[in-house]
């Protein structure tokens, strides 16, 4: 199989079902890109998101070309996804760019408007570039994948090889973003010390839930004993190939050991453990598994590949074709809402993540009072954990009759005054 299939390969699966509702951080991106100018952007919405400017300054231009909309809006990514998939060939070959290719969890970053598949391609490329020893365009890289995510600054200590004036430059690079950079801080901080912040600590969970996902991305089984059936198998390939090729393998193990170390101490302070915020680890595990790979006797060789190939394949189309594992459908609950919410009965929902429901829906916001009522109750646990909304209802006498949910814990009620 040649690059230019594989691309050919990564590109199409990167399609399907691209056209998904937006989920709330998306959400939160397009209004951000779409309603600010650009000098607020950076000035007024930056400082109130944990996230470096990068990725959304690529939307605001690219959204000004080619719209708002959920598959132009995801382009981007996808474009990100496939170029990483390409320098993944350039530095281990045909079977990790294949493996890349067909990833499930790359695959559904590759399908997202947010910046994680950026950071992978940044991060790809600053090792690429320092392998190659192409100094300006490793720092173009490396400040690339810092202003894209603040968690790859977390390569840095990977890099033995670079000379130490390369580190002076980047500090210098990020010298002009440092007073917003401290404004988010101190809001990550904050963040950190709500029931928000518990999402990202570190727990044996969260610690766990790494290699797990890379491996069999954003889909899940039940029972537990099934899902334990399907990942088992898998991480123990995995390993045995890590094993066999480690001695090869110091650069990727340098790539992918030292942020999860440094990620997993970070945590104990900041809530970042969270598996898709390492996605730009994962080109350095298929890198790594290659040189296994390429340990193994002639009789395993074919056995070992099309398993890995035919795992990632299955776990990818599990996700890409069964909408049980698609983003929140805040699509299909505003044209629920257009339908059966005629006479413009207010809806109610935490301000907080009230983005997705602007996106969607021209209706009344939190505004006004009426016999009628709708409320979205997402994310209740986290800003309203004594469910003080659903409490202030019953007290004002609204009961609930109808109850619809949209996909994960995406739910609409409707209340109504007797």
């Amino acid at each position: 199989m040649t690059v230019y299939l594989i691309l050919a390969l990564g590109l199409a699966l990167r399609l399907i079902s691209l056209n998904q509702s937006l989920w709330l951080d998306e959400a939160i991106l397009a209004n951000a890109v779409s309603q600010f100018s650009l000098p607020d952007l950076i000035t007024k919405f930056m400082p109130t998101d944990f996230n470096p400017p990068l990725f959304y300054l690529l939307e605001w231009f690219w959204g000004r070309l080619f719209g708002f909309s959920e598959i132009a809006l995801r382009l981007p990514s996808v474009i990100f996804g496939l170029v990483t998939v390409y320098l993944v060939y350039r530095l281990g070959g045909k079977l990790p760019a294949l493996l890349l290719a067909v990833s499930g969890l790359h695959i559904y970053y590759s399908q997202e408007a947010r910046m994680y598949s950026l950071a992978a391609l940044a991060v790809a490329g600053s090792f690429y570039f320092l392998k190659q020893k192409r100094w300006g365009l490793y720092l173009l890289a490396t400040l690339a994948a810092i202003y894209s995510h603040y968690l790859t600054v977390l390569i840095l200590p990977a890099h033995r090889k670079a000379p130490f004036w390369t580190k002076l430059v980047m500090a210098m690079g990020f010298l002009p973003w440092l007073p917003i950079f401290l404004k988010q801080l101190t809001a990550g901080f904050e963040a950190s010390a709500t029931a928000w912040g518990e999402l990202g600590s570190l727990t044996i969970k969260a610690a766990a839930l790494i290699p797990v996902k890379f491996l069999i991305g954003r889909i899940s089984f039940e029972p537990t004993w099934l899902y334990g059936l399907v990942v088992i198998p898998g991480l123990l390939v995995w390993f045995w190939l890590m094993y066999l090729g480690r001695r090869q393998a110091k650069d990727y193990w340098l790539w992918l050991g030292v942020p999860l170390v440094l990620g997993l101490a970070l945590s104990l302070k900041l809530s970042v453990l969270s598996y898709f915020r390492f996605l730009f680890l994962l080109p350095a595990v298929y890198l790594w598994l290659d040189l296994g790979v390429k340990k193994l006797k002639k009789t395993w060789l074919l056995p070992v590949i099309l398993f890995l190939v035919v795992f990632n394949l299955s776990s990818a189309s599990i996700y890409l074709f069964n909408s049980q594992f698609h983003r929140e459908d805040w699509r299909g609950l505003a044209d629920y809402l257009s339908a059966s919410n005629l006479d413009q009965s207010p809806v109610l929902i935490y301000p907080q993540v009230a983005a997705p429901l602007k996106y969607y829906y021209a209706g009344p916001i939190n505004q006004g009072a009426a016999d009628e009522l709708w409320l979205v109750p997402y994310a209740q646990p986290i800003f309203d954990p004594e469910n003080s909304a659903a409490r202030n209802l019953a007290a004002g006498g609204y009961l609930p009759v109808v109850s619809q949910t949209f996909g994960g814990d995406l739910s609409l009620i409707k209340y109504r005054r007797l």
